[in-house]
């Protein structure tokens, strides 16, 4: 089955449950409705009661059961998105899932003699054994060691649990031996689709046009320290403590990059402003969601879906900050029902208007004028490239006057959108409503 048939039967399954999500609001107000209804003339309330019983637990059971029909195709979904990330190629994530179905690792390096050395390494700050093992140059400046494919591996995966926009965006590995990498970005779509004849001359479409931006490994250095009592622990995995650390102290500077860098240095991000980056999303992405008094309306996120063409929308998340998370979980539609769809915890995401929903909280964490809340996108139109050269250093007696060790990492990545069609960015409260180039429906 190609990915394409995977992402149809996500999209049917999800069509699924807010059918039968909207059949159990109607069994719920029924059910209220009937548990209310007054006595008969002359009736004690206790028979009333006796004689409604076993009509709402049938029709408790009927919402138990609709339920459950809800939380297995959830149980699909996620089972069906996880061999569409396998099966999508550019992913990171696809490598980590692979990984972890198949635990065999292919990398010569990753056995378990070269794990002690490394152990020895963390726990001595010599890495002698470790660069013969890897037969590596030390680099020029600072001295640091070629950290193993296999740690750079764990790194990179708890990199992507830590950092939510890698989850949906397009990874690709750097090119060895190149110091940029040219990426193509769509900047005008199609805007309309020409039908000829078989022998009739085809009128020329000047309104697509590509443009090209360089992707460079930039550099990020990150630095944990950790007490030597703790390192010197037997029954601590110290490797798998040090990946994890890392990960974190490289998420951080990430994830916010992602969305607000400039692109100089540093990833492009999602809410860059920069005027001489011709890569950046240009304002006629933006929708304000709001009225003049509230931040966001329903009409606004009808609005914000309209920006993105179906194609995109198709795949699309929400991603916003803590306030407008809480303020959309009370939100209700024009009849009174909630159009928040919470979601099963630590399995699946909740839903806005059958719409997955991230909370991010590097988001700017604020409902004001002029402050973007978030974005609705497909996120595999932003790619983000990776190094596998990560280099690592070990700094033993540095930080040996408070009893600890330094552990310093070098990772080199970069990040941009290619295509700004893919995203529409959320601003809150009132504006008159344009429709953002190019939303003619493909």
């Amino acid at each position: 089955m190609n990915p394409e048939e995977l992402r149809k039967q996500i999209e049917s399954l999800r069509e699924e449950n807010k059918k039968d999500l909207n059949e159990v609001d109607s069994l719920m107000a029924k059910r209220q409705s009937f548990s209310e209804l007054p006595a008969e003339e002359g009736e004690s309330p206790h028979v009333a009661r006796e004689a409604r019983k076993d009509e709402l637990q049938n029709m408790d059971s009927g919402i138990d059961n609709m339920l459950q029909k809800i939380e297995n195709r959830n149980t699909e979904i996620n089972r069906i998105d996880k061999l569409l990330s396998v099966l999508t190629n550019g992913s990171m994530n696809s490598r980590n899932i692979i990984g972890d179905i198949d635990n065999k690792s292919t990398d010569t390096n990753d056995d378990k003699e070269l794990r002690e050395r490394v152990d020895r390494w963390f726990k001595s700050g010599d890495d002698k054994e470790v660069r013969e093992a890897l037969q590596t140059s030390i680099a020029a400046a600072g001295g640091n060691t070629v950290a193993p494919q296999y740690l750079v591996k764990e790194i990179i995966k708890n990199l992507d649990n830590e950092v939510q926009i890698r989850k949906y965006a397009n990874i690709i590995p750097a090119v060895t031996g190149y110091d940029s990498l040219g990426i193509p970005t769509l900047d005008k779509d199609l805007s309309d689709h020409q039908w000829t004849s078989e022998i009739g001359e085809v009128e020329e479409d000047n309104s697509l046009a590509f443009g090209k931006r360089e992707m460079k490994p930039n550099q990020l250095t990150k630095l944990v320290k950790i007490s030597k009592k703790l390192i010197r622990e037997s029954n601590i995995d110290i490797q798998g403590f040090v990946e994890q650390r890392i990960a974190y102290k490289l998420a951080v500077p990430l994830e916010h990059n992602y969305l607000y860098g400039n692109g100089n240095g540093k990833p492009l991000g999602i809410f860059a402003q920069t005027s001489d980056n011709f890569a950046a999303i240009t304002s006629s992405r933006d929708i304000k969601v709001g009225t003049s008094k509230d931040a966001i309306s329903y009409d606004g996120l009808v609005d914000a879906t309209s920006g993105l063409k179906k194609g995109y929308l198709s795949h699309a998340v929400w991603m916003l900050n803590k306030q407008a998370v809480a303020t959309l979980r009370k939100f209700k539609d024009t009849t009174g029902r909630p159009i928040w769809s919470e979601g099963i915890q630590g399995a699946q995401p909740s839903y806005l208007m059958g719409i997955p929903v991230i909370q991010n909280d590097f988001i700017d964490d604020k409902l004001e004028k002029g402050k973007y809340i978030g974005f609705l996108a497909d996120l595999k139109n932003y790619w983000i490239l990776d190094s596998f050269g990560m280099e690592l250093q070990v700094l033993y007696e540095l930080y040996s006057r408070t009893n600890q060790v330094g552990f310093q990492a070098g990772y080199w990545g970069d990040g941009a959108p290619v295509l700004e069609e893919a995203f529409v960015r959320l601003l809150p409260f009132d504006g008159a409503y344009t429709k953002p180039s190019g939303n003619t429906e493909s």
